[in-house]
């Protein structure tokens, strides 16, 4: 480029430039144009090769020049249709899109917290997607349809200063300039154009408004309101003469005297670093490539279902055709047969229930006529025409894996196998979730960059948010068999019932899912339970009376021994110690006698039941050497009261 014109201009305040094209002279503004115009010229004849086979796909998507019909065919006559095609490309463009759009645009929410404390900001990003863009969400399905046969569309987004809206637009292949050469996303890139088109109207509009220079466009004469052609070019460019580029926005027209009638900064005051050492710029992003399958070379423009089935569509189309050729000649009722006149015809043709006669002048008919071939349709012809479709449909990742699914396979085996058929679909669907992502994460970046976040969001939390599709699951097939599986988990043990039931919820994309689960409940015991406690319970407690019980014998009886070896006359002392013991061991079987009384939940048992009385109590020892006894117990107590000792 020719050296740019030096403007004044304070970089940290880019919010105050305005139209910096108003700063220029009209020659300048032209020498500008002319010289951007031609590097958009080097970037356009990089992609020709590229951009001459899209819009040949497109072309046979739209049924322009296509022509299938087979070499050497038979006379039509005037109204006779063209043979059928396969449609291989449209097919598969139509099941892709719908299996991506609606994997894409199905949840409740487009965008999700990936990290904790983002949840408000996903929670915009999806409001503003869904009811504040009026094309985001419609403009989706034909950027993937177009996506899918050309393997390449764009979206872009810009924000209006004056009215403070975002705006997004989905523009194809041949709308967006750029060089061969880049990688990547194409954020590298010196130059992305976008070509466009306005009416009078809206140019007069544009430049009543201030957006555009007030300069003079040159109308068509014969269809004053023909639209006119604009570059709108995010471009590279030093016009405060420091040596370092800026990222600027440029619009030109493109008439007979192009003319730049726009220049704007891509950046604003947040998203710059100047300092004494370092001029640093972090450019507003607005193109975001929608890629399907990557360049083999690593090139920056990729394949579509187009180059995938090309050739395959070809000559699937080829032999269709003679074979429905064959077919039709085969079923014809034609014929010739002699007759008068004068003169032989010129030709015979072969048309439904028609019979030609010609002048055999006497002569046999064998030397005047020669009946037309026998055709047939090969079996050969269709096994590969089946064969040829059958390998259309491996290449688009569209094969009908049902017929291979036996009605017994469990959901782990058929997800395996519906994967295994669908992966092309999947890879393709995982980059779509990708791109979608950075564009979410970009949107962010310009919205921070604007001011234009709402209060108490920052600008930093853009990468912590992502599209809340599932990259795993492409289409609903996927969806159906995962969702099996966790059906299936249910009935595991060890597996956490809550947690698997919310991912099931989740899958099936029920709203809310987590409302849907009851809290846990404690485990309540059934009256079986509760008996076969209460019999266990019972049981330890009667081991314990049969311990007690057996000491309080062993007492009693070394009691008896120190009065039958002292012959009547016994130790005071010793036997005190020993009756104390034994009153306090006939303290404690009583109490366990009393607990053994309770029925289950409580319930205390009445006297008279089976071996539930009440223990002798022993009456309070008196003073002198004699020991008295309890009075008899009771009814149903374990036993009498005993006499003096």
């Amino acid at each position: 480029m020719r050296d740019l014109p030096v403007i004044k201009l304070k970089l940290s305040e880019p919010e105050k430039f305005g139209n910096v094209a108003e700063k220029l002279t009209s020659d300048e503004r032209r020498t500008l144009a002319t010289d951007l115009i031609a590097l958009v010229k080097v970037d356009e004849s990089s992609m020709n090769d590229w951009l001459g086979k899209a819009k040949g796909y497109l072309d046979q998507i739209k049924n322009k020049d296509a022509d299938s019909s087979p070499e050497n065919r038979e006379q039509e006559g005037a109204n006779e249709q063209p043979p059928p095609s396969t449609e291989m490309m449209l097919s598969a463009a139509i099941q892709f899109s719908a299996r991506a759009t609606d994997a894409l645009l199905g949840e409740p929410d487009l965008a999700k917290a990936s990290e904790p404390g983002a949840e408000p900001l996903a929670a915009w990003v999806s409001s503003q997607l869904r009811s504040k863009d009026p094309n985001w969400a419609s403009d989706t399905d034909p950027l993937i349809f177009h996506m899918s046969i050309t393997g390449l569309s764009w979206r872009k987004r810009d924000f209006d200063a004056e009215d403070k809206v975002f705006h997004s637009n989905f523009l194809n292949c041949e709308e967006v300039i750029v060089n061969a050469n880049v990688r990547g996303n194409g954020e590298r890139a010196p130059r992305i154009t976008h070509q466009f088109e306005r009416y009078p109207y809206e140019i007069e509009r544009s430049i009543e408004r201030g957006k555009w220079v007030d300069y003079e466009p040159v109308y068509d004469m014969d269809d004053p309101q023909a639209p006119k052609k604009f570059y709108e070019v995010d471009a590279w460019l030093d016009f405060d003469g420091d040596e370092i580029d800026e990222p600027w926005t440029v619009v030109i027209s493109i008439d007979d005297l192009p003319e730049v009638v726009r220049i704007r900064p891509r950046w604003s005051k947040k998203t710059m670093t100047e300092t004494e050492d370092e001029l640093f710029f972090n450019p507003i992003r607005r193109f975001f490539p929608y890629r399907m399958l990557p360049n083999p070379d690593g090139g920056f423009f990729p394949m579509g279902f187009g180059e995938l089935l090309d050739r395959v569509q070809s000559s699937a189309d080829n032999l269709l055709a003679s074979i429905t050729e064959t077919a039709k000649s085969e079923a014809k009722n034609a014929g010739v047969m002699a007759g008068g006149g004068f003169g032989l015809p010129a030709q015979v043709e072969l048309k439904n229930d028609t019979i030609t006669t010609i002048n055999t002048d006497g002569a046999p008919l064998q030397n005047r006529f020669q009946a037309f071939p026998l055709k047939q349709v090969s079996p050969g012809s269709v096994q590969v025409f089946e064969k040829l479709v059958s390998m259309g449909s491996q290449l688009a990742g569209s094969v009908n894996v049902l017929e291979s699914i036996p009605a017994s396979t469990t959901a782990t085996v058929a997800k395996g196998i519906i994967d295994s058929n669908q992966q092309v679909q999947s890879a393709v669907h995982r980059r779509l979730v990708m791109s979608m992502t950075l564009e979410f994460r970009d949107f962010v970046a310009m919205a921070d960059a604007y001011d234009q976040l709402p209060e108490g969001m920052m600008g930093a939390q853009g990468d912590m948010i992502a599209v809340t599709a599932d990259p795993q699951l492409a289409t609903e097939m996927q969806r159906t068999a995962m969702a099996g599986i966790y059906k299936e988990m249910l009935q595991e043990p060890g597996v956490s019932i809550p947690e698997a039931l919310l991912r099931l919820f989740t899958v099936l994309r029920l709203p809310n899912p987590e409302k849907l689960i009851a809290a846990p409940q404690q485990p309540q015991a059934t009256p079986f339970e509760k008996i076969k406690g209460y019999i266990d319970m019972e049981k330890a407690k009667t081991d314990r009376m049969k311990v007690t019980a057996g000491s309080a014998v062993q007492l009693t009886q070394a009691l008896l021994n120190m009065v039958t070896a002292a012959g009547g006359m016994q130790n005071n002392r010793a036997a005190l110690l020993t009756m104390a013991q034994l009153e306090q061991t006939v303290k404690q079987l009583m109490d366990q006698a009393g607990d053994a009384g309770s029925g289950p939940d409580g319930m205390a048992q009445q006297p008279g039941n089976g071996g539930a009385g009440g223990a002798p109590s022993p009456a309070p020892g008196g003073g002198g050497d004699d020991v008295s006894a309890g009075a008899a117990g009771g009814p149903g107590d374990a036993g009498a009261g005993g006499g003096a000792v």
